[in-house]
């Protein structure tokens, strides 16, 4: 067991966690930040929409950062966290290899997972010629045929937003009945549905290949999605008792309901982007600073804003 009490523990080492770090080593914190590497966004491998780091490689940028973050008093443990709970004024984190370590506050990063529908062939293309995000990648399939599946989660909206990249976009319903009203934003945006029942998808030259059940096929230059999404919070299971961290979040510097742990990134309040992600971690840490300062010197600050209840 790693016997330092750290100031903080940050779970993530994707532009939250690791905004974070810096936010909180340039306030002479103490940091450790454990990262398992397996964020949702290494797969599509570069980065959009942060300035001076537009189309910069995730990989590429990780290691910057880290470069960056030497000067402080930041340290890195690259493994998975396998629980964390809090004990009296610190907090107890075990990992898979590291062993076990003690913290005064904990600023969990660790995001959420992508939930891919049951369509074969669609993990392969996932981050190359599949997405979800129009604004990290519609720019790069400009012009182009674009196919949006909706046979899962409804992308309706998600249609209508593309049609600023390109005026060929086509709807997969998959076979799923669509609501009226569904119907109607489609019909509004000018966006054309394919009823069939898509049997799989396949790389194509033009970018994404797709079968459908009845035999026919198509080809488009990206296709797009909603998807569902679970939160990574298994290790925090039982300090806390609800499903996610948004519904314990208290206010917007990543304060939680739960004493000593804050939320950050894409497990907070709308952060999946990058740059809003590395804002919130920026926050977070804000917040765990003052409010480490208002345990060590009562009064030195004003209260933080009550929790409310979630």
């Amino acid at each position: 067991m790693d016997t330092q009490l750290y100031d903080t523990v940050i779970v993530g080492g994707g532009p939250a966690g690791l905004n974070g770090a810096l936010y909180l080593g340039r306030s002479r914190r103490r940091v450790l930040l454990i990262d398992s590497g397996d964020a949702r966004n290494m797969a599509a491998g570069v980065m959009h929409n942060v300035l001076t780091n537009d189309g910069a490689g995730i990989a590429d940028f990780r290691v910057r950062s880290r470069a960056q973050l030497d000067q402080y008093d930041v340290s890195f443990r690259d493994d998975e966290v396998v629980s964390a709970v809090g004990e009296g004024d610190c907090v107890v984190v075990a990992t898979k290899e590291s062993g076990v370590f003690r913290a005064r506050t904990l600023l969990y990063a660790a995001g959420v997972r992508s939930l891919l529908p049951p369509v074969p062939g669609i993990t392969d293309l996932w981050g190359k010629t599949v997405f979800e995000c129009p604004y990290c990648h519609a720019w790069e399939v400009r012009e182009r045929s674009i196919a949006v599946y909706g046979g899962a989660v409804p992308g309706e909206c998600l249609a209508s937003t593309l049609t600023v990249w390109s005026d060929d976009i086509t709807y997969l319903s998959d076979r799923r009945e669509l609501p009226e009203d569904e119907r109607d934003r489609l019909t509004a945006a000018g966006v054309p549905v394919r009823a069939e029942k898509v049997a799989g998808l396949h790389p194509h030259p033009d970018g994404v290949g797709v079968r459908f059940e009845d035999g026919g096929a198509a080809s488009y230059g990206a296709l797009f999605l909603h998807l569902d999404m679970e939160p990574r919070v298994e290790p925090l299971r039982p300090w806390i008792d609800a499903p996610d961290l948004e519904s314990l979040q208290t206010d917007d510097r990543g304060r939680t309901g739960v004493p000593r742990l804050y939320v950050a990134g894409d497990l907070g309040r709308n952060m999946h982007q990058a740059a809003m992600a590395a804002s919130s971690g920026g926050l977070a840490a804000m917040a765990v600073n003052a409010d480490l300062i208002r345990e060590d010197r009562p009064g030195s600050l004003p209260a933080p804003p009550p929790a409310r209840t979630p």
